[in-house]
């Protein structure tokens, strides 16, 4: 990674920063002072004319920026792409990293969707769509826009399927997917489809309120996986963890998350999805960063 494109990850990591009193992003000046670095260090940074990246430096911007331990990660890792002057070299092309895992994707008999970085939507088997409720020609028209479907503009849609199939729950799958967008995007912060991507989804219903929530939240995680137990509208009471792996591309990272039942009567319920669902699945074109 370019040592400019760090540091408008920095600067963007820094505007998502809110002064609790004027409700503006933080200045410069404002970083400086939580992370106990010096605004010119601050300006240099962003500016991606600092010459070094110190551990020390790091662990500061961390704490003052409220990273969890999933963004930290991501944060710690870029900074080290920078030293380096290259990103980890991958071994497939995007397409040949993706096709692994959407052979995988097709095998599956339990509720699942693939995404990417940006929560954009690859594939999405019917069992998945059954469960919630949502209409293949309603992803299509979600699709229109950019090409493929997003999951967040999914669970956020003034329409969404989701808050009616989640009922009181979908507070907590809108907030724990934020949370995880923000680890999985931290390394796009400094791209047009990242200003894109963030400009349609403050345009829909309870975005931005959870947004702030995601970014303010106590709880930290350090894994992806998630747990849900909530009365279905149509499918009764259900207990399952949701499982993510992740493929490691050259631009985009891809995310596949699958639904594992933990409990008998769960289980009952994702055999009978797959056999409505005759194993279907929909698939939209790979995008890059």
């Amino acid at each position: 990674m370019e040592r400019s494109a760090f540091g408008q990850i920095v600067r963007s990591l820094r505007k998502e920063q809110l002064d609790p009193v004027t409700g503006e992003p933080w200045t410069q000046e404002q970083l400086a002072a939580a992370s106990g670095l010096s605004a010119r260090i601050i300006a240099n940074l962003e500016q991606g004319r600092k010459a070094t990246l110190e551990g020390e430096t790091l662990v500061r911007l961390a704490g003052a920026l409220a990273l969890g331990t999933l963004e930290r990660r991501e944060f710690f890792a870029l900074a080290v792409e920078v030293e380096a002057a290259t990103a980890p070299a991958a071994l497939a092309a995007p397409q040949q990293a993706a096709d692994p895992m959407l052979e995988v994707f097709a095998e599956l008999r339990q509720p699942a969707f693939c995404y990417d970085d940006y929560f954009d939507i690859l594939a999405a088997n019917h069992a998945a769509l059954v469960l919630h409720g949502i209409e293949p020609a309603w992803l299509h028209t979600l699709a229109a826009a950019s090409g493929r479907p997003n999951f967040l503009h999914a669970i956020f849609a003034a329409d969404s399927p989701l808050r009616t199939s989640m009922q009181g729950a979908w507070h907590t799958l809108a907030l724990r997917n934020l949370q995880q967008f923000c680890a999985m995007a931290l390394r796009h912060r400094h791209t047009a489809r990242w200003n894109e991507r963030m400009a349609q989804l403050r345009a829909l219903p309870d975005f931005d309120s959870h947004w702030r929530a995601a970014r303010t939240a106590p709880e930290d995680f350090a894994s992806r996986l998630r747990v849900h137990r909530y009365t279905h509208a149509r499918c009764g009471p259900l207990h399952y963890a949701v499982m993510v792996n992740s493929t490691y591309a050259p631009a985009i990272h891809l995310h596949l998350t699958t639904l594992l039942p933990l409990d008998a009567p769960t289980f009952e319920v994702f055999v009978a999805l797959y056999a409505e669902s005759h194993g279907k699945v929909l698939q939209w074109p790979l995008m890059g960063k």
